[in-house]
């Protein structure tokens, strides 16, 4: 697409950043609570990501969100409601311009995770169909307009049946939620590009399925990771504070935070 610095740059106020994963902090969805502060031991999982990568062919531990976002708030209304940004920008645009600043940044943080070159780019179907997505689906239109990804992108996936949708409605995963058109998909290894990620249940179902197939390296890069300050955990209340308090930054993210204080960890341990 165009200069998407230029697009970004007066829309920067919406975006708050992502903790990176550490002890308390869920390491794939980066900010549901876990019990390793309690415990001493290794970075967990929160409850919730447990149960969606339970009774799966295989999941991705790697989802890297670019912004939190939750209800209320500019962001939410672009990502969830599908509403166009102020200035007559299309919804589109905005989400391809996240896409391609936060990508130009920190693919070399994406791949890392991946242990190489990402090989094939896959987004999450929206509709319940037969036929290929791009039609139907925001995201492979936003993956078309960001150059680096739209070489790779392939309509990988299709749901299988209407009669999953309650499954997700009630944010559940499934390994038969989703089949693959076509194959080669032996060794490759994909970014799974998606506008928001909730409890996990379509990135992982997809996750699942793309593994199955033959997928080595499953890396899913998410616009918006959905909170609720408002509820009754003051753990989400306090990690929306968190990004309050810290100003938003494309050059930040939650791998290069997590890599940089292992490392800071490991230098004060020779130390």
């Amino acid at each position: 697409m165009g200069d998407a610095e230029a697009f970004t740059r007066e829309f920067l106020p919406l975006y708050r950043p992502v903790p990176p994963a550490r002890p308390g902090v869920c390491r794939i969805c980066h900010s549901g609570p876990n019990d390793s502060e309690a415990t001493g031991g290794p970075w967990a999982t929160c409850a919730s990501c447990k149960r969606t990568t339970e009774n799966l062919y295989g999941h991705t531990e790697h989802v890297v969100p670019i912004s939190l976002t939750a209800k209320d708030t500019q962001l939410y209304d672009i990502v969830v409601r599908k509403r166009d940004p102020p200035g007559r920008r299309k919804r589109s645009d905005f989400l391809a311009a996240t896409v391609a600043c936060f990508y130009r940044r920190h693919a070399d943080c994406l791949q890392s995770l991946a242990h190489g070159p990402f090989t094939v780019v896959a987004t999450i179907p929206s509709t319940r169909t037969e036929r290929p997505i791009e039609a139907f689906h925001t995201m492979p239109q936003v993956v078309g307009k960001v150059g680096a990804l739209a070489r790779l992108h392939r309509p990988l996936l299709l749901e299988t049946d209407d009669r999953l949708a309650p499954v997700f409605a009630g944010r559940r995963s499934h390994r038969e939620a989703f089949r693959v058109r076509g194959d080669g998909l032996a060794g490759a290894r994909v970014l799974l590009v998606d506008d928001l990620f909730v409890s996990g249940a379509h990135v992982q179902s997809a996750a699942s399925t793309l593994i199955e197939n033959g997928a080595v390296a499953v890396v899913a890069l998410v616009v918006a990771r959905l909170i609720n300050p408002a509820s009754k955990d003051p753990y989400s209340a306090r990690i929306w504070q968190e990004s309050h308090d810290r100003p938003f930054s494309f050059d930040r993210c939650c791998v290069s935070d997590h890599q940089g204080a292992q490392a800071a960890t490991g230098a004060g341990r020779a130390s």
